[in-house]
């Protein structure tokens, strides 16, 4: 259940902290005092839409935060989500910035709104007094009906097995449409793969060609040059203008000069260095020549195997460096294509079977929303009394498709029908009902269905709007009821209403010199009759309005 709200600089609301108990409470003020804010305030820690215009003017930000005590399934989607959980309670929490961004938090860890909105529809639900106009909706029936019964999970299985089915169907369809042009799609396939496996290309064959190639082209070239730079280095036959003999001769020259400066020194170290590097590099030359292969038979070879490669990457409009991958890719598409008679046989039975196991969840489905739509019709019904409906007659119908045609929500057609007249034919709603009667029946149906909900905390906000005096009265004790078995939290304009609620907020709008608030309060006995004789009616509340409201609450147990 809602344990506290604590809402900052929201709208009209400065600072706000709200504690809430179990059973019925009911909040009540004048038209526009904002008791719209708080459940707008409420809706956004619920992941609703968030708006700039949201924060209080002048503040750069609204902060919001919602406490519940915890349930198996709410700790079940933080288990799911790898959010901390706690027990006890669940904090859900929204930032909104002036500018209109908004960051929402699950116990202090950011989420997405999306999330917020997950996990509050196991926390909360509400009830708007718009309702009514959602029964005009074409999958609406089917929609309250199984969430009356608990059959969303089981109508979930049939949605996956039809679309399963379908996929699979589709897939076969298309197989056996195109079944001539794959074949001739196959057959081209086969012969270019057949020529690039007659090819036998390894990985990096080309690259490696390519550089032999290179290499051994361009040997005769190497060895010349290479010759030429050893005889720089250390001369020919003679060896007289090499380079190592003209450091040589250098570092002579330097040693016949009669002086000891440090900078000799330095020369000497340098030519000698000039000497060792000129022996090292002819040497490693050398050894470099010696390994030169002069082979034109291999040339020969390398160049008839790049000229093949060429011609196929051309043949196969392609780059030749790609024509490896070009290769393993037509494998692929080969093996993607190659769907035997076998495999054909197999899809067809993988087919029948996904619409076995579709048509026998949608036939258990079936058979419960049948039990349930009866019951569902007589517990509807059973509040038309005390909703002044009087005799009219509620009833759910569960026919079965035309042809036994199975969709994606099953095998039936779900729609609520009502009599609203002895004698008259049975209709449905959209065409039977008046605004006044749809209202009254979506109310009756709100709360049927809130008593088998699982959701811990049902807010109604004004869906006893068009309803008054005793049928109001009878509204609020079905609301009382409720709240033996879940939280309810009731925003509301009836005084009779009001007075069943086992706890009642106020709503008020405050305006001073520079700016205008809104404020809540908890109200206590007295203050509650001051305030029934308030809605009660009168621009003026006497003697006589406070004794009735005070009746009121007598009768109520409040």
């Amino acid at each position: 259940m809602l344990t506290s709200l604590s809402i900052h600089q929201f709208a009209l609301i400065e600072h706000m902290e709200l504690d809430f108990s179990q059973g019925m409470t009911v909040i009540t003020g004048e038209t526009g005092a904002g008791k719209s804010i708080l459940l707008g305030a409420l809706g956004l820690t619920l992941g609703q839409r968030a708006e700039a215009g949201a924060v209080r003017q002048g503040q750069d930000k609204a902060d919001v935060a919602a406490t519940f005590s915890t349930n198996a399934a709410a700790l079940e989607w933080l288990r799911q989500h790898e959010l901390p959980a706690d027990d006890d309670n669940v904090i859900l929490r929204r930032v909104i910035s002036a500018e209109g961004r908004s960051r929402g938090y699950v116990n202090g860890r950011p989420v997405s709104a999306a999330d917020l909105r997950d996990l509050g529809q196991h926390l909360i639900g509400i009830h708007s007094q718009h309702a009514h106009q959602r029964l005009l909706e074409k999958d609406a029936a089917r929609d309250i009906l199984d969430a009356y019964a608990g059959l969303n999970p089981l109508a979930e299985t049939v949605r996956r097995g039809f679309s399963a089915w379908k996929k699979e169907e589709k897939r076969l369809h298309t197989l056996r449409e195109s079944s001539s042009e794959l074949l001739a799609q196959r057959q081209l396939l086969e012969y270019q793969v057949s020529e690039l496996r007659e090819l036998d290309l390894k990985e990096d064959e080309l690259n490696d060609l390519e550089l032999e190639q290179k290499r051994l082209s361009g040997a005769e070239n190497t060895l010349i040059c290479g010759q030429s730079a050893m005889i720089v280095c250390n001369g020919g036959d003679s060896g007289d203008d090499a380079a190592s003999q003209m450091v040589h001769r250098a570092l002579q020259e330097v040693d016949s000069i009669n002086d000891t400066h440090p900078l000799l020194d330095e020369v000497r170290d340098m030519l000698n260095q000039a000497q060792i590097q000129l022996d090292e590099a002819a040497s490693s030359l050398q050894r470099y020549l010696d390994n030169i292969d002069m082979n034109p038979h291999r040339l020969q070879q390398i160049d008839a195997r790049l000229s093949e490669l060429y011609s196929m990457a051309r043949k196969h409009q392609i780059r030749p460096e790609s024509l490896y991958a070009h290769w393993q890719e037509q494998e692929a598409a080969l093996e993607a294509m190659s769907l035997s008679d076998d495999d054909l046989e197999a899809l067809e039975e993988e087919v029948v079977n996904l619409r076995a196991i579709c048509l026998k969840d949608a036939q258990q489905l079936s058979a419960k929303r049948q039990k349930a739509a009866s019951k569902l019709s007589s517990a509807v019904s059973s509040h038309f009394d005390s909703l002044g409906l009087g005799k009219a007659i509620f009833t759910t119908r569960c026919d079965e498709l035309p042809d036994g045609e199975l969709n994606p929500h099953g095998l039936n057609f779900v729609g609520f029908e009502v009599q609203t007249n002895p004698g008259m034919p049975a209709g449905p709603l959209a065409k039977v009902a008046s605004g006044g009667e749809l209202s009254r029946i979506s109310l009756a149906l709100q709360v049927v269905t809130a008593a088998t909900s699982h959701t811990p905390c049902l807010i109604f906000d004004e869906v006893d709007v068009g309803v008054g005096g005793g049928t109001a009265e009878r509204v609020g004790r079905l609301m009382r009821e409720l709240g033996e078995q879940a939280q309810i939290m009731c925003v509301t304009h009836q005084p009779q209403v009001a007075a069943q609620a086992h706890n009642h907020f106020q709503v008020s709008k405050v305006s001073g010199d520079s700016a205008t608030h809104t404020s809540i309060r908890t109200l206590s006995t007295s203050q509650r009759k001051e305030e029934l004789a308030r809605m009660l009616g009168g621009v003026e509340i006497t003697q006589q309005t406070l004794a009735h409201a005070g009746e009121m609450l007598a009768m109520a147990g409040s």
